[in-house]
C-alpha cells in the first residue's frame, strides 16, 4: 500500500500541471477573443486559476505565508477586472453617441 504523504504529494503535483494546461489555454483565449467581454473572462479565469496555484504550492511546499499572498492576489484580480469592464463599458458609451 503506498504511503499517503506520497499519494497527496502525486495528487497536488498532478493539480498544479493540470491548472499550469489551463491557464495557458484561457490565455490562448484571451488574445484570440473576438469579443472584449471573452478577454475580460479570460483574465477572471486566468486569475482565479492563479489563486489556486498559489494555494497548492502552499500545501506542497507546507508555508502558511502563502495564504496571505493568494489573499492579496485575488484583490487585486478582482480590481483588474472591474476596470477593465469599466473601460469596456466607457468606451462602448463613447461610441454610442
Amino acid at each position: 500500500m503506498p504511503n499517503p504523504e506520497t499519494i497527496k504529494t502525486f495528487l497536488l503535483t498532478g493539480s498544479t500541471v493540470f491548472l499550469s494546461v489551463t491557464i495557458f489555454f484561457c490565455l490562448m483565449r484571451a488574445a484570440l477573443g473576438p469579443r472584449y467581454s471573452d478577454r475580460i473572462i479570460a483574465a477572471n479565469i486566468i486569475g482565479t486559476k492563479i489563486i489556486l496555484l498559489i494555494a497548492v504550492l502552499s500545501m506542497i511546499i507546507g508555508e502558511d505565508y502563502l495564504a496571505d499572498i493568494c489573499l492579496i492576489y485575488a484583490v487585486i484580480s478582482f480590481l483588474s477586472v472591474v476596470v477593465l469592464a469599466r473601460s469596456v463599458i466607457e468606451k462602448k458609451e463613447g461610441a454610442e453617441e
